[in-house]
Order: structure tokens, then sequence, then C-alpha cells
């Protein structure tokens, strides 16, 4: 796919800075970054460029998908990566990476799948189209933990994509493996949670001295530290012990809004499983009793936990927790906006949190996130006006990715 200079012309251009729309917008490309950007009267198509012209579409800077699985997944059954070839889902997951990318999703964070690392190393290398990933690789859990497959062996677990430590001295060992692996951030379990048969959501797990270590050697080489953490006290000792971002935090309370608000902690709330939650009361498809009892158990706190944190103005990013399964298929990640929408958030709110915020999540805000002078040129278009009615991001008519058009 060339890179010649380019010019993008739509209707209307949301920027993912919180800025009011700019209509008629002119967008400058040079090979893969942005070069100038503005309304038709000031911006001017330089000679010779190609005109990409989205006619009556909204265009926005790339979604980026701040928390998700990309791992071949179909089902919710506990056996399905023992039954199922590695192969074969290896070659889901490539499916998945095409379908995300389609749905205008050119940036995510993987937070735990053993073929995501190599995904990423494929896509860099042009060998598949996908999204450009940012990987954990092998998850950190204490034995037992929410990564733990307790009725596997532990070599069984470590083989399938958790790294399992205990006590300081083993937690720094099992950062360093994880970075061994290449990992781009370090993923910990510092509660129970819903997919796990034996622990509950508000189970603490990893002391905070544990998680301090892990802090410290992640970014000691600049690497972030997000915490799956559901029950409060799990998430509070994840944000004493130095994680960068909050995963899930179903049960917040004021005081872990605040830790969050002073130490700056970003906050993924995987809201659009309310939603899958409550669908798998009618259709639990192959879900064990003991995950539905629990689901049922969070549906209640978590727009709760979420629309607190919001009006306190916690940094929220967007990741819907999707790894492939129905109801939580890659390519419907567009629905943790459209639901936090939903659970009262502004459209406006909603789309920077989906964007320039997922970004700051990231690490990577000085070059992506939003269409700004000397950003990467990450670009879609949709139909329809996401500020008038947010689930126009689910109608994906343009996706550029660094300059390079995949889908117009």
């Amino acid at each position: 796919m060339e890179k010649e200079l380019k010019c993008v012309r739509a209707a209307l251009l949301i920027d993912g800075t919180g800025s009011n729309p700019i209509t008629n917008p002119v967008i400058v490309i040079e090979r893969d970054l942005i070069k100038e950007v503005g309304g038709e009267d000031e911006v001017k198509m330089p000679k010779g460029a190609k005109v990409i012209d989205i006619e009556e579409k909204t265009v926005l800077p790339g979604l980026i998908d701040s928390h998700l699985h990309i791992s071949g997944k179909r089902s919710y059954s506990p056996a399905e990566e023992i039954i199922t070839p590695h192969d074969l889902m290896v070659i889901r997951a490539v499916e998945d990476c095409q379908k995300l990318l389609r749905a205008g999703f050119t940036t995510v964070r993987d937070c735990g799948s053993r073929i995501s690392l190599s995904l990423k190393r494929a896509i860099n290398e042009g060998i598949i189209p996908g999204p450009r990933i940012f990987a954990a690789g092998r998850t950190i859990s204490q034995t037992g933990g929410h990564g733990d497959t307790h009725y596997l062996s532990r070599e069984e677990v470590i083989k399938r994509g958790t790294l399992l430590a205990d006590g300081p001295n083993d937690c720094r060992r099992a950062v360093r493996e994880a970075l061994r692996d290449g990992a781009d951030l370090i993923k910990i379990m510092a509660t129970g949670g819903v997919g796990s048969e034996k622990d509950e959501p508000y189970h603490q797990q990893f002391t905070i001295e544990e998680i301090k270590v892990i802090a410290e050697e992640a970014h000691r080489v600049g690497k972030r530290v997000a915490a799956h953490a559901q029950g409060t006290e799990g998430v509070k000792n994840a944000i004493i012990g130095g994680v960068d971002s909050i995963e899930h935090g179903f049960f917040l309370d004021i005081e872990a809004v605040k830790m969050m608000i002073e130490c700056g902690t970003f906050y993924v709330p995987s809201l659009a499983l309310v939603e899958v939650y409550k669908k798998s009361l009618e259709s639990p498809f192959d879900m064990p009793l003991w995950r539905l009892r629990k689901q049922r158990e969070c549906v209640d706190a978590m727009p709760k936990s979420f629309i607190m944190a919001y009006r306190a103005g916690v940094k929220i990013a967007t990741g819907p927790d999707y790894f492939g399964a129905p109801m939580r298929e890659h390519g419907e990640n567009a629905e943790e906006p459209i639901t936090m929408v939903k659970y009262g958030m502004k459209p406006m709110d909603a789309i920077v949190s989906g964007t320039k915020i997922g970004a700051e999540c990231i690490g990577i805000q000085d070059k992506l996130g939003t269409i700004e002078k000397g950003k990467i040129a990450d670009i879609i278009g949709v139909h329809g006006n996401p500020l008038t009615d947010i689930t126009a991001l689910k109608r994906i008519k343009f996706v550029m990715k660094d300059g390079a058009i995949y889908l117009s």
C-alpha cells in the first residue's frame, strides 16, 4: 500500500482532543504523518496530492481498545484451549486482527494472550493486516489466583500463558520473564474474578509489597503495569503498589476513586460486560454455573462504579475485555463507548476515552490518539455523527493506519 501525499476530505472532523468538531475538514498526510489539519478555508491542498473524499462522513482518530485478548477463543468452556489445536487458535486470532482493523480499531492493548506477541510481529512485518498491538504476553498471577487454571499442572499453566509468582523475589523474576518474552506491558492479577472458578472478585491477590516490586521492576525499564482488580480492597492495594491502570474495577468506593485521581491511575472499566452479563442470563452458551452466578452479582455494581469514577474526573479508557466468544466477538469492540454513553457518559467524552485517553493509558500520546499535526495518520470515517448517535462508531466506512488505506 503506497504512502504518497494524500488529502482526506469529509463532512465533519472530531479530532479526539475534546475540541468542537470542524466542518468540511481537510487533512494533509505526508507518508505516514499528518502534515496539516483544519477547515477547508484554512488548509490548502498541495498540488499533486491524492484526494480522498469520503463525502458525508465523520472522520475521527483510529479507535483504541485498551483492554482485549486476541487468543483465538470462540467459547466460554474452560476446556476449549485443551481440545482445540493451537494452530487453529492462531488462525482464528489472525481473523480477529482483520475484524478489529475493519471495525476502526487501529491500536489495541492486549492484556494477556500467548499468541499476541507473535501477532504483533506479523503485523509489524506486513505479513497480515491488523491493528497496532501492544501486548502483555503472559500475565502474572499468584499461585491459586485469577490467572492460575487450577485443573492443569503448574507447568501447563505457565506454558499456556500465565507466570505464577509468590513473594517479592519471585514476582521480580516473573516480571523479568515477561520482559524476556518481549512484553510491552506487565499485566497482573490483583484480585479474583468472574472467569476463575475458585476465587471471588472481592478476594485480594498479591500483597502490596509484591505489587510494589512488580511495578518497580517494570517502571525501571519504562514499562507500565495493568492490574486486573475487581474488588474494592484489591483495587486500593494495586494503586498503593504503583500500578498504572486498574482493569475492570467493578466494585469501587469513593476512597478508591480519590486514590486513582491522586495517583493519576487510569481506569478501564470494561463496562460493555454489563450488557454481556445480562444477556447471558437468557443465553448462557457454554458458561459454567459458577461464572453465571458471579456475573449476576456484578451487574448492578459495575455502572455505579463507572459513573462515580466518571463524575469525579478519573481518566477512563475504553476496553471491553472481549476475547472472541459469543457476545464478546472482536469487531464489536465499539460496544464499550456505546455502553458508556448508555450509562451516563457524554458522547464526546466517550470518543476521547476511546482515542486520546487510550493513547495516554498505553503511553503513546505523543504519536497517536488525536488528529493533529505531527501525529501518525490513523484515521477512520463513520457514517453519521457519533456526537448525536454514538452507535455511528459501529458504521465504519473508511480506515487508514500509518497513512495506508485498509478500508474505503
